[in-house]
């Protein structure tokens, strides 16, 4: 039987940079260099619309924790699901697929509108270099996702960056579309990407969508390294960043996997990757903290200031890390292994990884693997992972010190596929690939009763009015919320309050009571993590055209 896992924890944090250039900064534990490229591409040659993915298709009601919903039913195996929630019940999911067992596997994207309880029949996919492990994230208003791909290593030697953006699930004509960079002709090269994530985030302009966290191989030498990238002007320019240490006695290389997610509180990046410690032999993790809430001044371009970042250093092996932050609660679930076998560990932060503590999420005789971890509110989150061919999931409800008995998803013992990728989750539910029917298909269950609130409209007339709805599983209470009003407006420019209870799939209405102003407005709601934005126009107390 397995002794319980020893955890040795060194956080190491660099308060600020100012190493936005090439030249070696000896001062700091290590340095940053950001080159750009505006190699953007579209695809909208070969775009597969609205194909037919699924012949049959079973609508239920689910439960929570109720019967598994079988998504895919494709001739050939689904595989390396990822799934993201909006506000409103929809679900957007990828996967990578051979529908019709023809040999050729590509990625597929399909919604559900209503939670899962039925899925379309149709999916959308582009004609590229059959890609891998797919990722998905929610912009935070509206309908609006973002996913990415890991490239094939043929496709512009694995270094294109694939930005797929969904407007709405339910368009397969016109909802999706896809670009790309290609960054083996930056610089001295960065190529074969071997792992790919994706944050997304409505804290700035509408076309910064976010950023993507990646590992890859450098034209300098460095093998499996930290880059990081994101979009910075509106016509397509981008920065792509790299890692090393201030000499060349460390290098941060080896690395295994990596996540990122952006608070969607406090609008703060969170890209982590595992790396090999040449001192220890073991992998550890690497952070870094952006403000995507801000733009600040470099040459004659902007960035995102990085105001953080530092290393993990643990007495563990980490290989498979994911990570959730909400108002500061940061979570990294850690798939480790050593001589008892695979375990599954919490790294979590209650003030954006200032200070890091440690607990155990999974710690028995079989193998822990493949964590996968959500936020659903204030300290508040899920894990799942895999374990004796089963899904399991567990929640904390203290920001990670402590986590439930983990609880068996699937219905059908022992046919959850064991390898890397075979699970996501989201909100609203858990996502994989079972082998129960013989054939690796997708499918669904939901992981807990939660909350969804979602800004569903806003109104002018006198003031404005907004419909707040818990589109969840669960009652809500004390569900902040606020209205502002921003242009010439004298009276009425900020409203907030709290909503004490909303049962699940109910509504109500807040309003911001008495404004006057004169002139173009634009209105802003947000409730419970949820935004909605108008432009109307304000002339004295009444409030039009929203």
């Amino acid at each position: 039987m397995k002794g319980k896992v020893a955890i040795v924890v060194c956080l190491l944090v660099i308060a600020t940079f100012s190493t936005m250039t090439i030249a070696n900064k000896k001062d700091t534990e290590y340095k940053v260099i950001a080159e750009l490229h505006k190699g953007i591409r579209s695809i909208d040659m070969e775009m597969s619309k609205a194909m037919p993915f699924n012949e049959k298709v079973r609508a239920h009601k689910i439960n929570v924790l109720g019967e598994d919903v079988q998504v895919t039913f494709g001739e050939g195996p689904e595989l390396q699901p990822a799934i993201a929630n909006d506000n409103a019940g929809n679900l957007l999911i990828g996967f990578i697929g051979d529908v019709y067992n023809t040999g050729e596997y590509n990625a597929w994207f399909t919604y559900s509108p209503d939670g899962g309880e039925t899925w379309a029949t149709d999916a959308i996919a582009w004609q590229i270099e059959t890609p891998e492990y797919p990722d998905l994230d929610y912009w935070g208003e509206g309908t609006r996702f973002f996913g990415t791909l890991v490239p094939n290593p043929l496709d512009n030697d694995g270094s294109s960056l694939y930005i797929m953006e969904c407007n709405n699930p339910a368009d397969f004509e016109n909802g999706y579309s896809m670009v790309y960079w290609t960054w083996s002709d930056v610089g001295d090269g960065y190529y074969n990407f071997i792992d790919v994530n994706i944050g997304c985030d409505n804290g700035a302009e509408d076309w910064s969508w976010g950023c993507t966290s990646m590992i890859g191989d450098h034209g300098s030498g460095l093998v499996q390294t930290p880059f990081f990238s994101y979009q910075f002007t509106e016509d397509g320019w981008a920065w792509i960043y790299r890692w090393s240490t201030g000499g060349d006695e460390f290098t941060y290389e080896q690395g295994t996997s990596t996540s990122v997610d952006i608070d969607p509180i406090t609008h703060i990046a969170y890209p982590v990757w595992t790396y090999l410690n040449p001192e220890t032999g073991l992998h550890d993790i690497l952070f870094s903290k952006f403000d995507f809430s801000t733009w600040e001044p470099y040459d004659s371009y902007q960035v995102h200031p990085e105001i953080g970042g530092g290393n993990i250093t643990t007495s563990v092996d980490d290989i498979y890390i994911d990570i959730s932050a909400h108002n500061n609660n940061v979570i990294i679930v850690s798939q480790v292994e050593g001589e008892n076998g695979k375990d599954i560990v919490c790294y979590y932060s209650s003030d954006g990884l200032e200070t890091v503590e440690t607990s155990i999420i999974a710690n028995t005789p079989a193998d822990e693997m493949y964590p996968k971890v959500v936020h659903l509110g204030e300290n508040e989150a899920i894990c799942i992972f895999v374990k004796d061919d089963n899904l399991y999931q567990t929640r904390t409800t203290d920001g990670g010190a402590t986590w439930d008995e983990p609880v068996k998803i699937n219905d059908a013992d022992g046919t959850v596929i064991e390898e890397r990728g075979t699970a996501d989750l989201c909100k609203l539910g858990a996502l994989w690939t079972d082998n129960r029917n013989g054939n690796a298909d997708i499918y669904f269950d939901t992981v807990g009763a939660v909350p969804i609130i979602n800004v569903e409209s806003v109104q002018g007339g006198f003031g404005v009015k907004a419909t707040i709805a818990n589109v969840g599983t669960a009652d809500a209470k004390d569900v902040a919320w606020s209205i502002d009003l921003e242009g010439l407006v004298f009276i009425g420019k900020h409203k907030e309050g709290v909503i004490s209870s909303l049962p699940a799939g109910q509504s109500t209405t807040i309003s911001s009571g008495l404004v006057f102003g004169i002139g173009p407005v634009t209105v802003t709601v947000t409730a419970g993590g949820s935004t909605a934005t108008a432009d109307g126009f304000i002339i004295g107390p009444f409030v039009l055209g929203l």
